[in-house]
């Protein structure tokens, strides 16, 4: 083989470790961006429970208020 031949294929060597390097890393932060997004869901499903408890019962104190005589 040629000195040229030989040159090109250690690039394409050194590019395709390199590629790959980079792909590691973006595979690592993918996983790390569903996690973040995963405690994301759960958190907003939790306020959601809270806010619809609290809207209940303010609600219902209300209608209980009216009911008793103590709001008008």
């Amino acid at each position: 083989m040629s000195e040229e031949l030989h040159q090109r294929v250690g690039q394409h060597s050194a590019t395709i470790e390199h590629l790959q390097y980079e792909m590691r890393e973006m595979r690592h932060e993918l996983s790390e961006i569903r996690q973040t997004l995963a405690e994301a869901r759960g958190g907003w499903k939790t306020l959601m429970l809270v806010g619809g408890a609290a809207g209940a019962a303010g609600a219902a104190m209300a209608k209980l208020a009216a009911v008793f005589g103590i709001v008008r």
